[in-house]
């Protein structure tokens, strides 16, 4: 018994199989081959009709993202859909088939292209995607693939940098009188990337000229954690360096040195910086000028060192200004020591005695000491001023 109803019911299956192919290639003759269907008229009833066209957005991530070119390469889909008054059927007629799938040759579809591309105008030009029909004449042409486009970076904020790129998207076939576009989006992430987030996505209608157009609106945020490890902390390492250069014994050697190594660092690791970042950036990343302030400030340090180095081997200055400057906060250092102390003069000018040092080389000593101590409290604090301000822009936006 249960063989004779598995064979009735495969015995079915093929009827209908059968039967189901005689009836779509019967529609699909009488739709194409049989009938005045032309694919190139745009398919509304009245000359003047206007053709509502559907497309929805289908994202599936960002394939590549070039700041430095303003390239944005987006991987996407278009569900495109509108309706042709002249494929439509009754499904009664043709044993109830009520859908048909062809090549996108054989029917009317919109030249779809984009407003802004980096290098074709057709999107997807190179595949070819078929075209599923229903009865009551709704066409339904899904189309995928890769789209680039121009993006006008914004890396004021850098490494903590956002951008909103544009995909404008519109019918060159066909002006505003005879099709219009409605959007629609489906915000479904496949694809993460691996520098970028995706932050917003956005879909609306726009006028393009005499065009009817459609705009995908997409905002992305980096992912710090690579240039922070890469970029921020060296550059906080070079800041504390260059302070520390006054804490170096003069007698060593080895200040001037250490002060121009910091200094080149900085003019590599600036080169660097700058490779990385669009030629023309508008507006200017707040790093560069970070990094600007802190070569600045690592060139003045090492004027700064020589300066102290002529005062520790008790050379006169050949300004007038900068000697009368050292002088005086030698003097004000003294001063304090004799408020808290007043035996501390003349015990140090009899342990000087004693000693056979002269006074000269001492009061040097004690100008250098102060000198470095002002020297590497101000370069701190500017290093700390400057990160700072950075913290508090990046924070703000």
């Amino acid at each position: 018994m249960k063989g004779t109803v598995t064979l009735y019911l495969i015995f079915l299956m093929l009827y209908v199989r059968v039967n189901g192919e005689k009836y779509s290639s019967k529609l699909y003759n009488d739709l194409f081959r049989d009938s005045d269907y032309n694919r190139i008229i745009i398919p509304t009833t009245k000359d003047n009709d206007t053709l509502k066209m559907m497309v929805r957005f289908l994202p599936r991530g960002i394939s590549e993202f070039d700041e430095v070119s303003g390239k944005i390469s987006i991987a996407m889909g278009l569900d495109l859909r509108w309706n042709d008054g002249f494929l439509k059927w009754d499904p009664s007629k043709y044993g109830n088939v009520s859908h048909l799938v062809v090549p996108e040759d054989h029917v009317w579809t919109p030249m779809l292209t984009l407003a802004n591309p980096i290098d074709r105008i057709p999107v997807f030009p190179e595949d070819s995607f078929p075209v599923r029909i229903y009865y009551n004449g709704m066409i339904i042409w899904i189309r995928g693939g890769t789209i680039s486009i121009t993006c006008q970076p914004n890396v004021r904020y850098y490494p903590y940098d956002r951008h909103t790129c544009t995909a404008i998207f519109l019918t060159i076939d066909r002006i505003r009188n005879e099709l219009v576009m409605e959007t629609d989006l489906r915000p479904v992430i496949f694809d993460q990337n691996e520098e970028w987030d995706i932050v917003e996505m956005k879909a609306h209608l726009c006028s393009f000229d005499v065009y009817s157009c459609s705009q995908f609106v997409i905002t992305i945020k980096r992912r710090p954690e690579f240039s922070v490890l890469n970029i921020c902390i060296p550059i906080i390492c070079f800041g504390i360096l260059n302070a520390c250069v006054f804490l170096i014994p003069p007698e060593s050697g080895e200040r001037v040195s250490f002060a121009i190594t910091v200094l080149l660092s900085f003019a590599v690791f600036m080169t660097i910086f700058t490779s990385i970042l669009p030629k023309n950036s508008d507006p200017v990343p707040f790093l560069s000028y970070i990094l600007m302030f802190m070569m600045i400030e690592s060139g003045i340090i090492v004027i700064l060192t020589i300066v102290g180095l002529r005062i520790h081997h008790g050379q006169k200055l050949s300004n007038f200004s900068l000697n009368c400057f050292c002088k005086q906060l030698a003097n004000c250092q003294d001063k304090v020591k004799n408020e808290q102390n007043p035996l501390n003069r003349s015990v140090l000018s009899e342990n000087n005695e004693q000693q056979g040092e002269p006074g000269p080389r001492s009061e040097s000593w004690s100008r250098l000491q102060f000198f470095d101590m002002v020297c590497f409290c101000v370069s701190l604090a500017g290093f700390v001023v400057m990160v700072s301000v950075f913290a508090i822009l990046v924070e703000v936006s």
